[in-house]
């Protein structure tokens, strides 16, 4: 089953409406896959993966004494 929701304040890359696009996210063989289409046009594109967080990119700085 697909999630539907609208990001408010999005606007459309193709015909410049502001807020009429939403974001559907689909559980497809055990993993997630979002993409974002525009209910005023026929615009649909599918959104990048964000890469996991390693623990070294969680480390900000080492202080040493």
């Amino acid at each position: 089953m697909a999630r539907h929701r609208f990001i408010a304040g999005a606007v459309c890359p193709e015909c410049s409406e502001q807020d009429s696009i939403r974001l559907i996210v689909e559980q497809v063989d055990g993993e997630e896959r979002e993409h974002i289409e525009c209910v005023s046009c026929d615009y649909h594109a599918e959104r990048p993966k964000q890469q996991e967080p390693s623990a070294e990119q969680d480390i900000i700085g080492l202080f040493k004494p």
